[in-house]
């Protein structure tokens, strides 16, 4: 068994192997496909992401509204002031939502299996 590789190798071939799977197979096309219930979460001051330079509007709450009207059953919600990382900027408000949410999608879940 060989050695481990160092954490940041291992976060930069994640990274590259995510990047490249951006660029080489897009599937914003494939978004009206989606039939569960998806929530989006975004900080309404979130300048990262990928290809923003080469989007519509680079603004990303601009573009979760985009992909929350093409993605069938999908919710948004847009923490104000916030940031790329909700989840770790105001984590109590970030479990608030999710679980909501998470409630609400299990009972239309069930509810469209009857």
């Amino acid at each position: 068994m060989g050695r481990a590789l160092p954490a940041w190798v291992q976060v930069a071939w994640g990274s590259a192997l995510l990047d490249d799977m951006i660029y080489t197979q897009p599937v914003n096309h494939e978004r009206g496909q989606l039939q569960m219930p998806t929530l989006l979460l975004i900080g309404d001051k979130d300048t990262t992401a990928i290809g923003k330079d080469a989007a519509p509007s680079g603004h990303c709450p601009v573009q979760a509204k985009i992909a929350q009207r093409a993605i069938p059953h999908a919710t948004l919600v847009e923490f104000a002031g916030l940031g790329h990382t909700p989840q770790i900027q105001d984590p109590q408000e970030f479990h608030k939502a999710l679980l909501v949410w998470l409630a609400t999608a299990s009972a239309w879940y069930w509810d469209s299996r009857a």
